[in-house]
């Protein structure tokens, strides 16, 4: 599996869960918006009809910019729910990744993460950038990959990274950040669509 697939795997059971409640949210918010076109509509029918009835020439145009002002209004309420539902599924995928740490596919998480790193920087020698208590745990498996890739290592640990690895090459001009922030970050167009996809049907 890539090295980003078990967290797209966390990111589709997220939105899987929260499918049916979502889809109940929607259904709720799109009631509303209708409701609030139709008593609209009714608004303006009525008016239209009294104005036509007083006979003033501008009944037509007042009648349509009420409903136009309400049908605005419900897309609006129909949009912000939407970003609303985004918002916390993001929020919800972030605090996922961060139990992600305490599972036993993490630690095959960070070997991958190192070897990507250091397969996608020029050189021999590196510097690895772990979590303090990555660090004492991967150990010796980050020198198991330093010989399986026939490169040296050096594992400096941090104490604000908040999992995953970071790389640098020997001189750290070139830094490739395998971070889970940074992985989050890259692939949240993605995960958004996919957000989109699964729970709107729409790709935005």
């Amino acid at each position: 599996m890539p090295i980003w697939g078990q967290v797209e795997l966390l990111s589709r059971a997220i939105t899987e869960e929260g499918h049916r409640e979502v889809e109940k949210l929607l259904a709720q918010a799109l009631e509303e918006a209708e409701r609030i076109v139709a008593e609209a509509r009714d608004q303006a029918e009525k008016q239209y009809e009294e104005e036509v009835l007083s006979g003033r020439s501008k009944a037509h145009a007042e009648a349509r910019r009420v409903l136009d002002t309400a049908e605005l209004e419900a897309r609006r309420r129909v949009m912000a729910f939407r970003q609303q539902v985004l918002q916390e599924v993001l929020a919800a995928l972030e605090e996922r990744l961060k139990r992600f740490r305490n599972e036993p596919a993490y630690g095959d998480f960070l070997v991958s993460a190192v070897r990507e790193a250091i397969e996608h920087l020029p050189g021999k020698e590196f510097v690895v950038e772990l979590e303090e208590q990555d660090a004492e745990a991967m150990k010796d498996r980050v020198e198991e990959t330093a010989g399986e890739l026939s490169v040296t290592i050096e594992v400096r640990r941090l104490t604000a990274l908040d999992g995953g690895a970071r790389v640098y090459s020997a001189d750290q001009r070139l830094l490739f950040d395998n971070s889970l922030t940074a992985r989050l970050k890259r692939a949240q167009d993605a995960i958004r669509q996919d957000i989109w996809r699964e729970i709107f049907g729409t790709e935005r």
